[in-house]
């Protein structure tokens, strides 16, 4: 009634199957956020600079001087000079949501656009 021996068919069946799961996997880690901008927001405003050019932003707020690095579309604080240095402690943002906040000079980085794959929806209750 049951088999109990191997084939070569069961083997190329177990093959596509964890190929799959692993592309499913990773699949959100090969999509690049293109779209994606870094909203830098002091007291005095906005600006806006897109994740998919690298550069160096030195912003100044509240006596404080910060220096924001874009690199392969991901953002970091590489510089400051705060009391605390958690902004330069929060490492890489990369995804939308994602943000870093330097409390005593009032910035807060952000990044901004549509995750793919994702919908506008976090949450349903009910």
């Amino acid at each position: 009634m049951f088999r109990t021996r191997v084939c070569a068919a069961d083997g190329i069946l177990v093959f596509v199957v964890v190929a799959l799961a692993g592309l499913l996997l990773a699949l959100p880690f090969l999509q690049s956020g293109s779209g994606a901008s870094l909203i830098v927001s002091t007291p005095d405003g906005s600006e806006a600079y897109p994740l998919s050019e690298n550069r160096r932003i030195a912003v100044s707020s509240g006596g404080i001087s910060l220096t924001v690095e874009i690199l392969d579309g991901r953002a970091r604080v590489i510089e400051s000079d705060c009391p605390d240095g958690i902004c330069m402690a929060s490492g890489w943002i990369d995804r939308p949501g994602q943000s870093v906040v330097c409390a005593p000079a009032g910035v807060r980085l952000l990044i901004a656009g549509e995750e793919k794959g994702g919908s506008e929806v976090d949450f349903v209750a009910g």
